[in-house]
Parts: C-alpha cells; structure tokens; sequence
C-alpha cells in the first residue's frame, strides 16, 4: 500500500509541475497576444489616418 501511495504521490507531484508551467506558458502567449492585437490595432488606426489624410 505504501509504495502505491508513493507512486500516487509522485505522480501528482509531476503533473502540478506540468500544469504549472502550462499555466506560465499560457499567460505568457495571453500577454503576448494582448501586445500584438494591441500594436495591430494602432497600425490599422495610423493606416486608416494616412488614406484619409492622402485623399
């Protein structure tokens, strides 16, 4: 019963540490999505100026 114990133990333990650093992934590719939609979106306003401003 112990070494099962164990084994459920350390099976746990390894899946925090993967969904941890899931986690970390995920919000690193949340902030840097954030930033492109963000610069996207300036672009698209500096574009929309620059033809109003041509015609």
């Amino acid at each position: 019963f112990l070494a099962v114990k164990t084994r459920f133990l350390t099976v746990r333990t390894r899946f925090l540490a993967v969904r941890t650093r899931f986690l970390a992934v995920r919000t690193r590719f949340l902030a840097l999505r954030t930033r492109f939609l963000a610069v996207r979106t300036r672009f698209r306003a500096l574009r929309t100026r620059f033809l109003a401003a041509r015609t």
